[in-house]
């Protein structure tokens, strides 16, 4: 069954390192790196070793800077995904025992009780008025009662009593998991930030071509100048015509703003994402909990009185009447309203 968890993709380090070097604007100065050690020679002079290291480094400058950061930032997200690694109790051979959720196998026999995360796909055999809160998969923001045989998911939590259920799906066979797996298979495409380099680093390109063109024919046939001093004139364009550290200064950025997310607990797994979210300017949800916190409060300034009985009291008589052992949402949001919870 494998275990149960969700399959992460791994990112060859090496080949994340040169992916700093591949883009429009590094192709230029690539480009350059190659005219000042292939071509800026002859006459009886060196090649332009100082212009090819010049370059060389800040091209890996540029890349170790954005190495460094988003490495970071992903080391970041899976300390994050590490500390946040479910643990569920679960029957094995006659005796309970608390394990890791990703060594869940169908068949196995689990116990829920208040605040726990269900682990997985499961189905109930022992219930004891229990609540489920499904406002990860559903949106709804009332947890719902389960009995014997009802069916609960991967994600959910128990905001009320206690069950056994037997595990029926992990991983990628769970309802979360079916769902997470269309998502990834959706095609992502171009993201927008990527879309705004690649047209900036394209208009370079075109305007350093016309521009080369320009040079080569006003410096050679109109002027006469020597290969050699020609060459430097045209590595002197390719190298000043581009904004090389851009990309590295918009990537340094964006895993600066996923490190300071992950220390809020969001799990950020691709940093051009924060970009793209700063982006939008319509955001459709029709479930609750998806853009709030999820839990029920009293407007105080609402409530209405029909007698002479304070608004205090009218909060006071109804926390008296409610009960926070149950982690009943209703319950909890009376008792919180109150200003002395002591009372």
């Amino acid at each position: 069954f494998g275990p149960n968890r969700l399959p992460e993709k791994k990112i060859n380090p090496i080949l994340q390192f040169l992916s700093f070097m591949w883009n429009p604007l590094s192709w230029v100065m690539e480009a350059a790196a190659i005219v000042a050690i292939g071509l800026s020679n002859g006459q009886g002079e060196a090649p332009d070793w100082q212009d090819f290291v010049g370059i060389v480094l800040l091209l890996l400058g540029n890349s170790c800077i954005g190495y460094y950061e988003e490495r970071g930032a992903g080391k970041a997200v899976e300390a994050l995904m590490a500390a946040l690694a479910p643990q569920c109790t679960v029957k094995r051979d006659g005796k309970w025992e608390t394990m890791e959720a990703a060594n869940l196998v169908p068949g196995d026999i689990i116990s829920i009780g208040i605040g726990d995360v269900v682990p997985a796909d499961s189905r109930m055999v022992v219930a004891n008025n229990i609540k489920i809160d499904q406002a990860a998969l559903t949106g709804e923001s009332l947890p719902v009662g389960k009995d014997i045989g009802d069916e609960v998911f991967s994600g959910s939590t128990v905001k009320q009593g206690e069950a056994e259920a037997m595990v029926i799906g992990t991983g990628l066979n769970t309802f979360f998991g079916r769902a997470a797996s269309l998502v990834a298979g959706a095609n992502e495409g171009m993201g927008h930030l990527q879309q705004v380099l690649a047209k900036i680093g394209n208009f370079c390109i075109f305007s350093i071509a016309i521009f080369l063109v320009a040079e080569i024919f006003v410096m050679y046939p109109g002027f006469k100048y020597r290969y050699r001093r020609g060459m430097n004139n045209l590595l002197v364009l390719l190298i000043g015509g581009i904004p090389i550290a851009m990309p590295t200064v918009l990537s340094v950025t964006l895993a600066i703003g996923a490190k300071q997310l992950a220390e809020h607990k969001a799990i950020v797994t691709r940093i051009s994402a924060i970009e793209e979210l700063a982006g939008v300017t319509i955001l459709c949800s029709d479930k609750t909990g998806t853009l709030t916190l999820n839990e029920l409060t009293i407007k105080i300034d609402s409530i209405k009185q029909y007698s002479d009985v304070s608004t205090e009291d009218i909060l006071l008589f109804s926390a008296y009447a409610s009960r926070v052992e149950n982690q009943d949402a209703i319950d909890k949001s009376v008792v919180e309203s109150l200003h002395d919870i002591a009372l």
